[in-house]
């Protein structure tokens, strides 16, 4: 995988208010890069828009979102990559872990033993 590299990424989503439209930051001015065949880990308070950027390297920001700034794999930027490359990407180049207590790895056991299990229980239904 190319280097990962955000260039002055904002994001802020869309809102229904009572005063029509309004607009609130979730991303604020963010720039780093992260050398390929790396780890990145973003910790943070909820709602400090962790997710919201991980979500936009793999351009799955909902409907409502704004980027300005430019998330580039390499010397690519992701807003310009096809479906078919964007897919690739996806499915052999990235991983995202979500915070939540329903989709989170659990403390008390090695993260390689609960891949293990995960892959033990699902290779035993084939």
């Amino acid at each position: 995988m190319p280097d990962l590299i955000f260039d002055d990424v904002s994001i802020t989503y869309r809102t229904s208010g009572r005063s029509g439209r309004d607009e609130v930051a979730a991303v604020r001015n963010v720039s780093l890069t992260l050398p390929a065949g790396q780890t990145l880990g973003i910790a943070g308070e909820s709602g400090s828009g962790k997710s919201t950027l991980a979500m936009s390297v793999l351009r799955l920001l909902p409907r409502n979102a704004r980027l300005s700034g430019r998330v580039l794999l390499g010397d690519r930027d992701v807003a310009t990559l096809s479906f078919g490359q964007l897919r690739a990407v996806r499915w052999a180049q990235t991983s995202i872990v979500f915070q939540g207590a329903m989709h989170s790895l659990n403390p008390v056991r090695t993260v390689g033993w609960q891949l293990l299990e995960a892959l033990e229980l699902h290779a035993s239904d084939r």
